[in-house]
């Protein structure tokens, strides 16, 4: 049976499961084509007939309600997701006390029954294996989840992509960069979480903020190290938010 909606993946190895050779796991190609606000009060006022600056502002007061509603500690729910607030990290006893270099606050997001079953009108067709070229596929905020180029500066990004790994961290020429609006590249120092091919985790630096661009140089290959750099740049715009 024909389906309302198609989503188009390719496949690309699963280098999780060393067990398996052979096993793929699909990127979706859209999902870098990222809707905001904007893009939303477009349709609705093409839809409607209503001005879009008055939509728009309306999602906006929305959002800012939310995000209150979260801050203030109560779960909200529509009918596409339930959002509940979330502290994580371990304490040491029960008398222990808050400590934000250990403990982080964060927010659950759980798609409702009603979206769930929305997504069965979705086909999602194969176009065969992704090539494997380096690249960078998908940046998520750990402390969040997000992965629509929201992150926090102090904490951890999960870098997923192919051949990223950073070949010599104590080369400064190699490396995770943020590079801001004005050109200025921020490196990160602090020793990578994770170093893999496939995967790369690095601290967001403290000092960066606002909109910037994810870079990663590196020099790795599958055989011998590259005589250049190779940089790889995240097509995903991204706007570091503080905690």
């Amino acid at each position: 049976m024909a389906k309302e909606h198609q989503w188009d993946v390719y496949l690309r190895p699963n280098y999780l499961t060393t067990d398996d050779l052979n096993d793929c796991i699909a990127d979706v190609l859209t999902r870098l084509q990222t809707q905001h606000n904007a893009d939303i009060a477009a349709k609705i006022a093409a839809k409607t007939g209503q001005d879009k600056n008055a939509v728009l502002s309306n999602l906006n007061q929305r959002d800012e309600e939310v995000k209150n509603c979260l801050l203030d500690g109560k779960s909200f729910a529509d009918s596409l997701i339930q959002i509940s607030p979330r502290v994580t990290g371990v304490w040491a006893t029960s008398k222990s006390a808050f400590d934000p270099a250990i403990h982080k606050r964060t927010a659950d997001v759980v798609l409702t029954q009603e979206f769930r079953g929305a997504l069965e009108a979705v086909g999602v067709r194969v176009l065969g294996t992704k090539q494997g070229g380096a690249e960078i596929s998908l940046v998520t905020d750990s402390a969040t989840g997000a992965t629509d180029g929201t992150i926090t500066a102090g904490d951890d990004i999960v870098i997923d992509g192919d051949k990223i790994k950073i070949q010599d961290e104590a080369d400064e020429a190699q490396g995770v960069f943020f590079v801001d609006s004005d050109g200025k590249e921020h490196r990160v120092s602090r020793r990578l979480t994770v170093n893999k091919p496939t995967q790369v985790i690095a601290r967001v630096p403290a000092d960066v903020s606002g909109e910037v661009k994810v870079v990663v140089r590196t020099k790795y290959t599958n055989g011998a190290a590259l005589k250049n750099v190779r940089e790889l740049v995240y097509d995903v715009p991204c706007k570091v938010i503080s905690q």
